[in-house]
Formats: C-alpha cells, structure tokens, sequence
C-alpha cells in the first residue's frame, strides 16, 4: 500500500491553477509546498528537497523556468523525480524535458485525476524500490542493479538513469541476452509513469547514459513492432 508521507513541490505561475494542483494532491495525503516562481522553489530546495517536483514549463517572464529548475535539481547527489505540466507540446520541448530527466512530460489542461494516479503510481515505484532488497539479480554480464540505491552499474560505473529507466533498465537485466523485452512490459514496469508514445525517448536516453561510460555501446535493439532485445549485432 502507498504511503503518503512524501513531499511534492508545485511550481506553476497561474495562481488558480496552483491552488487546484495543491489541494487536489493535499486531498490524497501528501504533503505539499506551492510556489509561483523558480527562485523561491529553488531556495527551499536548500532547506530540504522534496520527493516529487511537478512544474510548468514558463514561469513568470522565464520562458524556460522549468527546464532551469530541472538543471538546478541536477545538481544534487539525490536524483529529484520531475513532471513538466505544459501547454508547450513540440516534439523539442519534450525532448529537452526528458533529456533534463523528467519522468513524465504532460499537456496542460492537464486532469486532476489523471495527474493524481500519475503521481501515486511514480511514488508507489520508489517506495516499493527504497523497501526491497537486492534480491533481483542481472542476468546479464556487466550489468549490476543496486535496488536499494535506485542505482544501476555497467563494468563498475554508475550509469545516469533516472527512476523510470532504471525500472525500464531492470526489465533486460531480468530477461537476459536475446530475450524480448516488451512495449507491454517496458509501460507495466513503470505501473504507467510511462506513456507508449514516450517508452523510444526513454530508451535513448537509457542508451545515452550507457555511452556515457562506454562509448562503443550497441547492444539495446529495437525489435519491430514488439519492443526491445538486448544482444550483439
């Protein structure tokens, strides 16, 4: 079961609509701290952080307020799980939000309901993460998955994934080598953080932060119209 003791930060510069985002999750248990500004959001970020940013993308006079918050978030040893809400809908924008390590990228009007399971299921994956243990072994050589940290290594690097990728990531290190894993299964993973139409952003930048450590990495393949295998050429 969910445990809400968890903290979200709200930043949305129209008034109303932060109201409605704060009391809509308030409802639900969490505890929340609003903000209309990037400046006072990051400013609290250095009393403590929370467990879940949620953030429009303008805000104010910044036309890329969000994007400069995520940056600041990442600058901390604790990678801060981020939710854009937009009415900025173009194919760079959100690919920059997940390129920024944003878990999910959502359009404005965006549903309180919608938002909220959204939010509880993100949450429901790093309670259930922080409380295993590392009884998930990789099968595949080189690859190491450190549950408790929410972390995973390649050669005995950490690799740069957000929580959603790293969930995504464990899915091959539990099939193993040549075995399939699934559009179904690479959404099922994330208990639907992850949209089908976003899984190919986050496996880039899954790539990406393998390549980062490895330049030479290749073995993530898209298998038509099933999902993904992990094997030589």
């Amino acid at each position: 079961m969910l445990n809400n003791d968890y903290t979200i930060t709200i930043v949305e510069d129209d008034p109303l609509q932060l109201e409605n985002l704060g009391t809509a999750l308030s409802e639900q248990g969490f505890k929340i701290k609003t903000f209309s500004d990037r400046a006072s959001a990051e400013a609290s970020f250095e009393e403590g952080l929370p467990d879940l940013v949620i953030s429009d993308i303008i805000l104010g006079n910044e036309i890329d307020g969000g994007f400069e918050l995520a940056k600041h978030l990442l600058s901390f040893e604790i990678a801060i799980p981020v939710i854009f809400l937009s009415e900025r809908q173009s194919e760079f924008d959100i690919y920059t939000g997940h390129a920024l390590g944003a878990i999910d990228y959502l359009p404005k009007p965006i549903s309180l309901g919608v938002l909220t399971a959204k939010v509880k299921n993100l949450l429901r994956i790093t309670g259930s993460i922080q409380s295993s243990d590392d009884g998930d072994k990789s099968l595949i050589d080189g690859l190491v998955l450190a549950n408790n940290e929410f972390k995973a290594y390649w050669h005995s690097q950490v690799l740069d994934l957000t929580a959603t990728e790293f969930e995504m990531l464990k899915q091959f290190a539990l099939t193993g080598e040549k075995g399939v894993v699934t559009y179904d299964k690479l959404q099922e993973s994330t208990q639907g953080v992850v949209e089908r139409n976003t899984i190919n952003t986050h496996i880039c930048r899954i790539r990406n932060a393998f390549k980062k450590v490895d330049n030479d990495f290749n073995l993530i393949h898209n298998e038509y119209g099933r999902g993904y295998s992990w094997r030589q050429k």
